[in-house]
């Protein structure tokens, strides 16, 4: 669906209290509001996110596509490697002696994001004092 295109709602179905169908796509609400459910048009914002318009033009949601999205942990073991990996995330410097651990699943990106940055705040019960020295966390969509 390109951007700014509205579609008209025909079907819409809450199917828990952060998923919901829409003409048969599942979609994760990342903005909720009252009665979701009677949402007339949904249209592509600049971001890819979705926004679902009401009849009251003050009320609205946003939603994004479910997806399969892994927070992996990489481990790797040698010093210089590390360093340079610290520098620019390339995935070429790891190699198979490397340790790769799928640490969560997420189903947007809003979720991994927050998933991920845990492991690097001192206040949180999962931060890995090893971050950006020999251990990584990255997102990568299945």
């Amino acid at each position: 669906m390109p951007k700014g295109k509205k579609t008209v709602i025909k079907e819409i179905k809450l199917l828990s209290d952060d998923e919901i169908s829409i003409n048969g796509k599942t979609y994760i609400i990342l903005e909720n509001t009252e009665n979701i459910e009677t949402a007339k048009t949904m249209k592509i914002s600049s971001n890819g996110n979705r926004i679902l318009r009401f009849d009251d033009e003050k009320k609205k949601a946003r939603l994004d596509v479910k997806r399969d999205i892994d927070i992996v942990k990489y481990t790797i073991l040698d010093d210089e490697r590390a360093k340079k990996f610290s520098k620019g995330n390339d995935k070429s410097i790891i190699t198979t002696n490397d340790k790769k651990d799928v640490v969560a699943t997420a189903s947007s990106f809003i979720k991994a994001r927050t998933i991920a940055s845990e492991f690097g705040d001192k206040e949180s019960v999962n931060y890995d004092k090893e971050i950006g020295k020999s251990t990584f966390y990255l997102i990568e969509e299945m």
